[in-house]
């Protein structure tokens, strides 16, 4: 399988610690959780990329200036048709749409065309999953979102994901 290319924001240990945490009261019957090695949150996704336009996505992320900032993970979610269970910012920060926006942008000098369906951020918890038992979490799960990653997907069992490349906000 081709590697599968993305701009994400990477989770430190205690945020993927404390998600990991929560997932199994959420998981129904033949659910499949995370590696928790694997929980991200896409802010592009770029697909298979030849060796020149993945140069080009690396010099894109040269060139951002964004602040970092803070992320509430406070609710829960499903995607009915992709049978997925997420959790997410119930309300998203101005900077993590702005990062979105930029990077987005600054992609298009690659050739690489944004998808046209709105931008909801959330964090993949399991597939092949039915609705949630909840919709949103006793207390929030608090990250301090630092960096920017590239990274790529493989396929196979977890860890499915490899992270490229890192570049810190400012």
């Amino acid at each position: 399988m081709a590697e599968r290319w993305f701009f994400a924001l990477w989770p430190d240990a205690a945020v993927r610690d404390a998600l990991a945490v929560r997932v199994p009261e959420l998981l129904c019957v033949g659910a499949r959780a995370t590696h928790p090695s694997d929980f991200h949150l896409t802010l592009a996704f770029l697909g298979p990329l030849a060796p020149d336009v993945l140069a080009c996505a690396e010099r894109v992320a040269d060139r951002i200036r964004a602040p970092g900032f803070d992320l509430e993970l406070d609710r829960v979610g499903h995607f009915a048709r992709a049978r997925v269970l997420w959790c997410g910012p119930a309300s998203p920060p101005a900077s993590l749409s702005a990062l979105v926006s930029e990077v987005r942008q600054q992609l298009s000098t690659c050739g690489l065309v944004a998808d046209p369906r709105p931008y909801r951020p959330h964090i993949t918890l399991a597939r092949k999953a039915v609705a949630p038992p909840v919709s949103e979490w006793s207390a929030a799960i608090h990250w301090s979102v630092r960096e920017l990653v590239l990274a790529a997907g493989t396929g196979g069992p977890g860890p499915r994901y490899r992270v490229r490349r890192r570049w810190a906000l400012i």
